[in-house]
């Protein structure tokens, strides 16, 4: 394999790949993170607070052009949470995930992985990733032969394999869903890269055709997979962080909450978004209740 070190300023490898937004990627030893991009095994780890190691079956020019791509390297970060708003929580959630980036990551491995992300939670979300890579995948492997990993699979990879065989990796009704989808795309009845040309209420209403994608679905792959940053899903996470802290003592509706959000994080809502959802799911109660009982969103008597 290739090695070399990566300039990656305002990344926090840990926290971006660990996040809820990718699922595909290992870290076997809690200091380097396997996983593709594509045909290409990468083997990565944080060689100093602004430098990636990294070792990879890619060549060097175009792993580094992936690698900048991938995690956002041409963006300044502190530029994108500059815009997110003043408030305790929001600044909060900043100020734990330093380094948290979007990832730019393939529309067609966002779409699925979040196809069978419903109900399920990140371990799940990834051991069924892994089931289907190592399943209907194609082997990646170094020069001598020696298999690295599995690559995701294709959607006519999925199309043929039938849906029984699906279940068999553990993903239950998600199963159908994904399978349709992947025929829809595999048959051209379905074009992912138009769903990217269209503007974000077209490019949502499109993508809610698909088997298994409502509104959720559709803003994760759009926020992750097309790299509309405006899009803000709303899971059940999101739901209770809007309705308990930004909006005390009352019960808006998801429309609602979905225009405040549109309204009030701005041009990189996505961004936000997923800075307050790694940050609160991992308060305890105790923490999040104090957080609420001190919200200046607290209409004043």
């Amino acid at each position: 394999m290739n090695s070399f070190n990566l300039r990656a300023s305002d990344l926090d490898l840990a926290l971006t790949l660990g996040s809820g937004q990718v699922f595909h990627w290992r870290c076997p030893d809690r200091v380097q993170w396997e996983g593709c991009l594509g045909m290409h095994f990468f083997r990565l780890a944080r060689r100093a607070p602004s430098t990636l190691s990294v070792h990879t079956t890619a060549e060097p020019a175009m792993a580094r052009s992936l690698l900048r791509d991938y995690f956002g390297l041409n963006h300044s970060l502190r530029s994108i949470v500059k815009t997110f708003p003043s408030d305790p929580l929001m600044q909060a959630s900043l100020q734990a995930n330093v380094g948290l980036r979007l990832l730019a990551q393939d529309a067609w491995l966002a779409l699925a992985c979040f196809i069978l992300s419903s109900t399920k939670q990140i371990i799940q979300i990834r051991q069924m990733v892994q089931a289907i890579s190592q399943a209907f995948g194609a082997e990646v492997t170094d020069q001598s032969g020696q298999l690295l990993d599995h690559s995701f699979p294709t959607p006519g990879s999925l199309a043929r394999a039938g849906e029984s065989a699906l279940r068999a990796c553990r993903m239950g009704y998600r199963a159908r869903f994904l399978h349709q989808t992947a025929c829809l795309i595999d048959q051209g009845k379905f074009d992912l890269v138009k769903v990217g040309q269209l503007a974000l209420p077209e490019a949502r209403e499109a993508l809610m055709q698909l088997p298994g994608v409502g509104p959720k679905i559709a803003d994760c792959v759009l926020l992750f997979g097309y790299g509309f940053q405006s899009a803000f899903p709303l899971d059940v996470w999101m739901i209770r962080i809007l309705r308990d802290y930004y909006f005390p003592g009352q019960s808006p509706s998801v429309k609602a909450l979905q225009a405040f959000a549109n309204d009030y994080f701005g041009r990189h809502a996505g961004y936000a978004q997923q800075y307050l959802f790694d940050h609160v799911r991992a308060l305890d109660a105790s923490t999040w209740k104090k957080l609420v009982s001190d919200s200046p969103f607290i209409p004043s008597s």
